[in-house]
């Protein structure tokens, strides 16, 4: 249903995020309740973007009966939103490192 590509940039979410969750467990000094608070809102909203488009490309995959070569728009909409989402993540530790 997904390719290498997709695969590739769910993986660097999800590699980006558990880095995160880490840096927070061992930060000295711990993050304040209020960047605590931005980090999460960071990552609920980049899983929001993702989640969304892959609804969008789980729904043409289905209506292409499954031909995954005619679903490249939603496919490159999906890698791109899950690279922001990425980004969305990064910033938002950046910000609690600035």
């Amino acid at each position: 249903m997904i390719g290498n590509d997709v695969i590739e940039v769910v993986a660097e979410f999800v590699s980006t995020k558990a880095r995160i969750e880490l840096w927070m467990g061992h930060r000295e000094p711990p993050l304040t309740l209020g960047q605590k608070f931005a980090v999460g809102r960071a990552s609920s909203e980049g899983l929001r973007i993702a989640y969304e488009s892959w609804v969008n490309y789980e729904r043409a995959y289905g209506l292409a009966g499954g031909k995954i070569s005619q679903v490249n728009q939603e496919k490159r909409a999906l890698i791109g939103a899950v690279r922001e989402a990425t980004a969305i993540l990064a910033r938002a530790k950046a910000d609690c490192e600035a």
